[in-house]
Protein backbone atom coordinates (compact mmCIF):
# COMPACT_ATOMS: atom_id res chain seq x y z
CA UNK A 1 0.00 0.00 0.00
CA UNK A 2 1.71 3.86 -0.86
CA UNK A 3 1.56 6.41 1.69
CA UNK A 4 0.19 9.83 0.82
CA UNK A 5 1.06 12.86 3.21
CA UNK A 6 -0.81 15.88 2.54
CA UNK A 7 0.38 19.52 4.09
CA UNK A 8 -1.58 22.31 4.67
CA UNK A 9 -4.39 23.98 6.62
CA UNK A 10 -8.42 23.49 6.08
CA UNK A 11 -10.44 24.51 3.01
CA UNK A 12 -7.87 23.62 -0.09
CA UNK A 13 -6.50 20.69 1.91
CA UNK A 14 -9.64 19.13 2.32
CA UNK A 15 -10.85 19.40 -1.12
CA UNK A 16 -7.55 17.22 -1.85
CA UNK A 17 -8.75 14.60 0.87
CA UNK A 18 -12.41 14.72 -0.60
CA UNK A 19 -10.70 12.88 -3.79
CA UNK A 20 -8.16 10.69 -2.19
CA UNK A 21 -10.19 9.17 -0.24
CA UNK A 22 -11.86 6.50 -2.74
CA UNK A 23 -8.29 5.11 -3.41
CA UNK A 24 -8.87 2.01 -0.92
CA UNK A 25 -5.19 1.29 -1.92
CA UNK A 26 -3.58 4.00 -0.61
CA UNK A 27 -2.68 5.31 3.30
CA UNK A 28 -3.91 8.89 3.71
CA UNK A 29 -2.36 10.67 6.34
CA UNK A 30 -3.72 14.68 6.68
CA UNK A 31 -0.89 17.17 8.79
CA UNK A 32 -2.75 20.47 9.71
CA UNK A 33 -1.29 23.88 10.39
CA UNK A 34 -2.30 25.45 14.18
CA UNK A 35 -1.16 28.53 13.79
CA UNK A 36 -5.19 29.41 13.00
CA UNK A 37 -6.22 32.42 16.25
CA UNK A 38 -9.53 33.86 14.46
CA UNK A 39 -13.38 33.24 14.82
CA UNK A 40 -14.42 29.84 17.05
CA UNK A 41 -11.12 28.10 16.81
CA UNK A 42 -9.39 31.09 18.24
CA UNK A 43 -11.54 31.31 20.97
CA UNK A 44 -11.11 27.96 21.65
CA UNK A 45 -7.25 27.99 21.82
CA UNK A 46 -6.80 31.25 23.92
CA UNK A 47 -10.00 30.59 26.15
CA UNK A 48 -9.05 26.40 26.87
CA UNK A 49 -5.08 26.64 25.92
CA UNK A 50 -5.57 23.82 23.54
CA UNK A 51 -4.60 24.23 19.22
CA UNK A 52 -6.81 25.76 17.29
CA UNK A 53 -9.50 22.75 16.01
CA UNK A 54 -11.01 24.31 13.25
CA UNK A 55 -8.72 23.16 10.19
CA UNK A 56 -8.61 19.47 12.04
CA UNK A 57 -12.21 19.22 11.74
CA UNK A 58 -12.84 20.50 8.31
CA UNK A 59 -9.76 17.73 7.56
CA UNK A 60 -11.58 15.07 9.36
CA UNK A 61 -14.96 15.81 7.79
CA UNK A 62 -13.54 15.55 4.84
CA UNK A 63 -11.97 12.24 5.24
CA UNK A 64 -15.55 10.72 6.50
CA UNK A 65 -16.16 7.38 4.79
CA UNK A 66 -20.33 9.09 3.85
CA UNK A 67 -21.77 12.02 4.74
CA UNK A 68 -24.30 11.75 7.89
CA UNK A 69 -26.58 13.36 10.46
CA UNK A 70 -23.46 13.37 12.61
CA UNK A 71 -21.37 14.72 9.76
CA UNK A 72 -23.81 17.81 9.36
CA UNK A 73 -23.86 18.31 12.69
CA UNK A 74 -20.24 18.54 13.33
CA UNK A 75 -20.17 21.01 10.75
CA UNK A 76 -22.75 23.39 12.28
CA UNK A 77 -22.26 26.74 13.20
CA UNK A 78 -24.06 29.24 15.67
CA UNK A 79 -25.65 32.38 14.85
CA UNK A 80 -26.83 33.71 17.94
CA UNK A 81 -26.21 34.32 21.81
CA UNK A 82 -23.35 33.29 23.94
CA UNK A 83 -22.24 30.32 21.08
CA UNK A 84 -22.56 33.00 18.66
CA UNK A 85 -19.93 32.00 15.38
CA UNK A 86 -18.86 28.73 17.11
CA UNK A 87 -19.03 25.78 15.55
CA UNK A 88 -20.29 22.09 16.95
CA UNK A 89 -17.32 20.33 16.32
CA UNK A 90 -14.98 22.62 17.51
CA UNK A 91 -16.75 22.34 20.67
CA UNK A 92 -16.72 18.68 20.46
CA UNK A 93 -13.15 18.13 20.17
CA UNK A 94 -12.60 20.52 22.75
CA UNK A 95 -14.79 18.48 25.27
CA UNK A 96 -13.25 15.32 23.81
CA UNK A 97 -9.84 16.62 24.48
CA UNK A 98 -11.09 17.11 28.43
CA UNK A 99 -12.61 14.09 28.42
CA UNK A 100 -8.81 12.54 27.25
CA UNK A 101 -7.20 14.11 30.23
CA UNK A 102 -6.07 17.32 28.01
CA UNK A 103 -4.69 14.61 25.56
CA UNK A 104 -5.62 16.65 21.83
CA UNK A 105 -4.07 14.26 19.57
CA UNK A 106 -6.68 11.37 21.37
CA UNK A 107 -9.53 13.62 21.08
CA UNK A 108 -8.78 14.14 17.24
CA UNK A 109 -8.23 10.24 17.08
CA UNK A 110 -11.58 9.23 19.17
CA UNK A 111 -13.14 11.62 16.70
CA UNK A 112 -12.06 9.94 13.73
CA UNK A 113 -12.93 6.35 14.42
CA UNK A 114 -16.77 7.91 15.45
CA UNK A 115 -16.77 8.91 11.47
CA UNK A 116 -14.55 5.39 10.43
CA UNK A 117 -12.57 7.70 8.41
CA UNK A 118 -10.52 7.29 5.89
CA UNK A 119 -6.93 7.98 6.98
CA UNK A 120 -5.49 9.81 9.71
CA UNK A 121 -5.60 13.74 10.69
CA UNK A 122 -2.42 15.03 12.82
CA UNK A 123 -1.43 18.26 14.06
CA UNK A 124 1.85 19.74 12.93
CA UNK A 125 2.47 20.99 16.56
CA UNK A 126 0.66 20.54 19.89
CA UNK A 127 2.17 23.31 21.14
CA UNK A 128 0.39 26.96 21.12
CA UNK A 129 1.89 29.00 18.56
CA UNK A 130 1.67 32.08 16.98
CA UNK A 131 2.82 33.26 13.55
CA UNK A 132 4.14 36.47 13.07
CA UNK A 133 5.09 38.19 9.53
CA UNK A 134 6.98 41.26 8.48
CA UNK A 135 5.87 43.29 5.86
CA UNK A 136 7.28 45.15 2.66
CA UNK A 137 7.09 48.48 4.30
CA UNK A 138 8.95 47.35 7.37
CA UNK A 139 5.75 46.92 9.59
CA UNK A 140 5.69 43.59 12.00
CA UNK A 141 2.54 41.95 12.79
CA UNK A 142 1.62 38.85 15.21
CA UNK A 143 -0.84 36.56 14.87
CA UNK A 144 -2.83 35.14 11.44
CA UNK A 145 -6.43 37.19 11.43
CA UNK A 146 -4.14 40.33 12.61
CA UNK A 147 -1.52 39.49 9.69
CA UNK A 148 -4.20 38.93 6.89
CA UNK A 149 -6.44 42.26 7.98
CA UNK A 150 -3.17 44.02 7.07
CA UNK A 151 -4.12 43.08 3.26
CA UNK A 152 -0.62 44.27 2.43
CA UNK A 153 2.64 42.37 0.88
CA UNK A 154 4.29 40.08 2.89
CA UNK A 155 8.34 39.84 3.01
CA UNK A 156 8.45 37.22 5.38
CA UNK A 157 6.92 35.00 8.14
CA UNK A 158 7.93 32.91 11.28
CA UNK A 159 7.24 31.32 14.61
CA UNK A 160 7.01 33.37 17.80
CA UNK A 161 8.52 31.13 20.01
CA UNK A 162 8.92 27.13 20.00
CA UNK A 163 7.53 24.59 17.91
CA UNK A 164 7.80 21.10 18.31
CA UNK A 165 7.07 18.49 15.58
CA UNK A 166 3.96 16.09 16.98
CA UNK A 167 6.46 12.95 16.52
CA UNK A 168 3.27 11.10 14.26
CA UNK A 169 3.26 13.78 11.96
CA UNK A 170 7.53 13.25 11.66
CA UNK A 171 7.09 9.89 11.43
CA UNK A 172 4.40 9.99 8.58
CA UNK A 173 6.72 12.48 6.64
CA UNK A 174 9.12 10.19 6.89
CA UNK A 175 7.63 7.25 5.31
CA UNK A 176 5.83 8.92 2.96
CA UNK A 177 5.73 7.24 -0.74
CA UNK A 178 4.75 10.78 -1.99
CA UNK A 179 4.32 14.68 -0.09
CA UNK A 180 1.90 16.83 -0.83
CA UNK A 181 1.98 20.34 -0.12
CA UNK A 182 -1.21 22.63 -0.62
CA UNK A 183 -3.47 23.64 -2.08
CA UNK A 184 -4.35 26.70 0.22
CA UNK A 185 -3.03 30.25 1.56
CA UNK A 186 0.87 30.13 0.93
CA UNK A 187 1.48 32.20 4.51
CA UNK A 188 -1.00 30.91 6.74
CA UNK A 189 -1.77 27.32 5.64
CA UNK A 190 1.35 25.91 3.80
CA UNK A 191 4.37 27.80 5.10
CA UNK A 192 3.10 27.86 8.88
CA UNK A 193 3.78 23.65 8.46
CA UNK A 194 7.50 24.35 6.85
CA UNK A 195 8.36 26.90 9.82
CA UNK A 196 7.90 23.85 12.32
CA UNK A 197 11.79 22.13 12.35
CA UNK A 198 10.54 18.85 13.02
CA UNK A 199 8.03 18.68 9.88
CA UNK A 200 10.78 20.55 7.63
CA UNK A 201 13.44 18.28 8.81
CA UNK A 202 11.30 15.31 7.93
CA UNK A 203 10.40 16.62 4.60
CA UNK A 204 13.57 17.34 3.35
CA UNK A 205 15.15 13.61 4.94
CA UNK A 206 12.98 12.00 2.66
CA UNK A 207 13.86 11.58 -0.57
CA UNK A 208 10.64 10.39 -2.35
CA UNK A 209 8.48 12.76 -4.65
CA UNK A 210 7.40 16.07 -3.42
CA UNK A 211 4.15 17.61 -4.92
CA UNK A 212 3.12 21.19 -4.80
CA UNK A 213 -0.71 21.75 -5.33
CA UNK A 214 -0.99 25.94 -6.66
CA UNK A 215 -3.82 27.68 -5.52
CA UNK A 216 -6.26 29.00 -8.35
CA UNK A 217 -6.55 32.25 -7.22
CA UNK A 218 -4.32 34.84 -5.26
CA UNK A 219 -5.47 36.16 -2.10
CA UNK A 220 -5.90 40.25 -1.33
CA UNK A 221 -2.48 40.90 0.14
CA UNK A 222 -1.34 37.78 1.05
CA UNK A 223 -0.65 37.14 -2.68
CA UNK A 224 -2.00 39.96 -4.66
CA UNK A 225 -0.04 39.88 -7.95
CA UNK A 226 1.59 36.21 -6.94
CA UNK A 227 2.43 34.26 -10.31
CA UNK A 228 2.91 30.20 -10.22
CA UNK A 229 6.69 31.15 -10.50
CA UNK A 230 6.58 33.47 -7.07
CA UNK A 231 4.47 30.65 -5.31
CA UNK A 232 6.72 27.73 -6.31
CA UNK A 233 9.86 30.32 -5.16
CA UNK A 234 8.27 31.06 -1.79
CA UNK A 235 7.67 27.12 -0.93
CA UNK A 236 11.33 26.50 -1.66
CA UNK A 237 12.52 28.82 0.14
CA UNK A 238 11.34 28.31 2.97
CA UNK A 239 11.72 24.25 2.64
CA UNK A 240 14.99 24.64 1.71
CA UNK A 241 14.60 22.35 -0.81
CA UNK A 242 13.45 21.84 -4.84
CA UNK A 243 9.92 20.38 -5.57
CA UNK A 244 9.19 17.47 -7.68
CA UNK A 245 6.26 18.39 -9.35
CA UNK A 246 4.22 21.44 -9.64
CA UNK A 247 -0.08 21.21 -10.25
CA UNK A 248 -1.94 24.53 -11.37
CA UNK A 249 -5.35 24.83 -12.89
CA UNK A 250 -5.00 26.29 -16.25
CA UNK A 251 -9.08 26.36 -17.03
CA UNK A 252 -10.60 29.56 -18.25
CA UNK A 253 -12.74 31.15 -15.90
CA UNK A 254 -16.14 32.37 -16.16
CA UNK A 255 -16.38 36.35 -16.88
CA UNK A 256 -18.37 36.47 -13.78
CA UNK A 257 -16.07 34.58 -11.51
CA UNK A 258 -13.40 36.30 -12.56
CA UNK A 259 -15.50 39.76 -12.08
CA UNK A 260 -16.28 38.75 -8.35
CA UNK A 261 -12.64 37.90 -7.45
CA UNK A 262 -11.45 40.95 -8.95
CA UNK A 263 -13.68 43.09 -6.89
CA UNK A 264 -12.31 40.62 -3.88
CA UNK A 265 -8.70 42.33 -4.88
CA UNK A 266 -8.02 38.84 -6.15
CA UNK A 267 -7.38 37.37 -9.91
CA UNK A 268 -6.54 33.37 -11.51
CA UNK A 269 -2.79 32.94 -10.58
CA UNK A 270 -0.84 33.34 -13.77
CA UNK A 271 1.30 30.07 -14.97
CA UNK A 272 4.52 31.38 -16.24
CA UNK A 273 6.67 28.06 -15.95
CA UNK A 274 5.60 26.77 -19.25
CA UNK A 275 8.76 25.30 -20.29
CA UNK A 276 9.09 23.94 -16.51
CA UNK A 277 9.11 19.89 -17.02
CA UNK A 278 7.85 19.29 -13.30
CA UNK A 279 4.86 21.05 -14.38
CA UNK A 280 1.40 19.77 -14.43
CA UNK A 281 -1.46 21.50 -16.17
CA UNK A 282 -4.84 20.95 -15.89
CA UNK A 283 -8.30 22.47 -15.19
CA UNK A 284 -9.29 21.65 -12.01
CA UNK A 285 -12.12 23.69 -10.70
CA UNK A 286 -15.19 23.51 -9.86
CA UNK A 287 -17.52 26.02 -8.67
CA UNK A 288 -19.90 26.48 -5.58
CA UNK A 289 -22.71 28.77 -5.17
CA UNK A 290 -23.73 30.47 -8.78
CA UNK A 291 -25.56 33.00 -7.14
CA UNK A 292 -21.51 33.88 -5.52
CA UNK A 293 -19.32 31.67 -6.89
CA UNK A 294 -16.55 30.20 -5.15
CA UNK A 295 -13.78 28.58 -6.89
CA UNK A 296 -12.45 25.54 -5.32
CA UNK A 297 -10.19 22.36 -6.89
CA UNK A 298 -12.31 19.68 -7.93
CA UNK A 299 -11.56 16.12 -5.54
CA UNK A 300 -11.64 14.15 -8.62
CA UNK A 301 -9.74 15.64 -10.69
CA UNK A 302 -6.73 16.77 -8.34
CA UNK A 303 -6.80 13.44 -6.56
CA UNK A 304 -6.24 11.89 -10.15
CA UNK A 305 -2.99 13.95 -10.69
CA UNK A 306 -1.84 12.62 -7.06
CA UNK A 307 -2.12 9.15 -7.86
CA UNK A 308 -0.41 9.91 -11.50
CA UNK A 309 2.38 11.26 -9.31
CA UNK A 310 3.41 8.42 -7.00
CA UNK A 311 2.72 5.94 -9.95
Amino acid sequence: MKSIVAIGGGTGLSQVLRGLKWYKDIDIVSIVTVTDDGGSSGAIKNDFEIPPPGDIRNNILALAEKESLLTKLLDYRFNEGFLKNHNLGNIILLALTRMNNNNFPLAIKTLSEALKIRGRVYPSSLDLIRLAAEFEDGEISFGETNIVSKNKKIKRIWLDGNAEAFEESVLAIKNADLIVLGPGSLYTSVLPNILVDGIRNAINSNHNKRVYIANIMTQPGETTGYTLKDHVKEVENYLGEKLDYIIADDSNLPPQVEERYKEMGASQVIIDMDGDKRLIKSNLIYIINQEKPIVRHDPKKISELIVRCIN
